[in-house]
């Protein structure tokens, strides 16, 4: 899918990025596929018609024709995407909120322990949350209860997965 011929303009800047978000994808993608079809091709042989390398076979091939589908469908927006980078319209700001967001995930890893997945996830979403730029307010500490509450939910009640508790049991 060729991008709008009005791409270039600045109003069009985050359909084009976002175009160029899927085509990384779709190589992200496609070299998992070849990571997953080389560890299918180590796994033993057995004389079952259905041997174990015949899952990641099918998952690996079906990553590899997504991937592909997504870096060959996108590539002209990342192209229009590299040629308005080279002309000087970007938006300032946004390499060092996308290294604050790493960041934030890594300062998550250290308190995970510590604090416990709960405290850590609300924590993690309001960071994130003000750093992509929402707007700042009593909503986002509640909000980040409600997600956070929700993964413990699922995970930990519901699919018996444990997580990291805190000091004070959750």
């Amino acid at each position: 899918m060729p991008p709008p011929p009005e791409a270039v303009g600045a109003g069009a800047y985050p359909a084009v990025l976002s175009g160029a978000t899927s085509a990384l994808v779709g190589v992200i993608m496609a070299v998992a596929a070849v990571l997953v079809l080389v560890d299918a091709a180590q796994l033993p042989a057995t004389s079952d018609p259905l041997g174990p390398a015949a899952f990641p076979v099918a998952i690996g091939v079906l990553l590899g024709i997504a991937g592909l589908g997504l870096a060959i469908g996108y590539h002209r927006y990342a192209l229009v995407l590299l040629r308005v980078r080279r002309s000087g319209l970007r938006r300032r700001g946004r390499g060092v909120r996308a290294l604050a967001v790493v960041a934030a995930l890594l300062v998550f890893a250290a308190i995970l322990p510590l604090a416990g997945f709960f405290l850590s996830a609300v924590l993690l979403y309001v960071g994130v949350a003000l750093l992509l730029g929402a707007p700042r307010g009593w909503h986002l500490p509640i909000a980040g209860v409600l997600v956070a509450g929700a993964i413990v939910l699922l995970f930990d009640r519901l699919i018996g997965l444990t997580l990291p508790a805190g000091p004070w049991g959750f």
